[in-house]
């Protein structure tokens, strides 16, 4: 799929597919000053993911690796690329139980995902067909952390065009290179971002024709190793919302 493909879509989706359109199309237009792909996308105006996957768990030793990775773009704003993996259960809800990430980075205003990329390749190759056996789908996550900036709690655009981009490419992926009767259907991928006010945000690119479009997940929780569960912040305040990010469970 071309640059100018996946621009599109992403556009479309913004604009026609969201709960205000206009919403984004004064965003886009406010903040002209920025290159299109740099441009902030608050997911505030995204429509929710269906209620039955809107339950997201994340694995306390997972929480840890994420708060550090916070930890360490706040004191230097290099930002950090890292994956979730993690199945869909029988009920729909998602659970993550496994992070690669690059914690080496020394990149501002961008990730380099080539690490993490390798790493998520071997994975992908080595999965069999009766993994998911009682597993459902899996589901990986794209992710990484922005540094302080105006509006650097927001995706960016480029951000959403990567989660369009992403689905299609694990997806190839599978399908070409595994070798082991993997069903690259019973894969589907979300996007996250951590941002410097401390939230941890997630959202869902559909590409089924009836539902294409951006959502958001507004129920993430630490599961934790003696089994609570701890609601995560997501999706707070207006999209321009800076404050100092505070570790849950330390």
């Amino acid at each position: 799929m071309e640059r100018s493909d996946i621009e599109k879509i992403t556009m479309d989706c913004l604009l026609r597919k969201s709960k205000d359109g206009s919403f984004y199309e004064r965003t886009l237009q406010s903040y002209n000053m920025y290159a299109l792909n740099n441009r902030p996308i608050s997911p505030l105006e995204l429509h929710d993911v269906n209620k039955r996957n809107d339950n997201v768990y994340i694995s306390e030793d997972v929480y840890r690796e994420m708060a550090e990775i916070q930890d360490i773009t706040s004191r230097t704003d290099f930002e950090i690329p890292f994956f979730l993996i993690g199945w869909e259960k029988s009920d729909g809800s998602i659970v993550f139980d496994k992070i690669i990430s690059d914690k080496t980075q020394r990149n501002r205003g961008e990730c380099d995902y080539e690490v993490v990329a390798d790493k998520c390749g071997r994975y992908l190759l080595s999965l069999k067909r009766e993994d998911f056996i009682g597993n459902g789908n899996l589901i990986i996550s794209k992710g990484h952390s922005h540094g302080k900036s105006p509006v650097s709690d927001n995706f960016s655009f480029e951000d959403m065009e990567n989660y369009v981009t992403f689905k299609n490419q694990i997806r190839d992926f599978v399908g070409r290179y595994n070798k082991n009767g993997v069903d690259p259907r019973m894969i589907d991928t979300t996007g996250m971002l951590l941002n410097p006010c401390g939230d941890f945000n997630m959202v869902y690119y559909d590409d089924r024709p009836l539902n294409i479009g951006f959502y958001k997940f507004n129920n993430l929780k630490i599961k934790t190793n003696s089994g609570d569960e701890i609601p995560l912040p997501t999706m707070s305040g207006d999209g321009n919302y800076i404050k100092n990010a505070n570790r849950i469970i330390r």
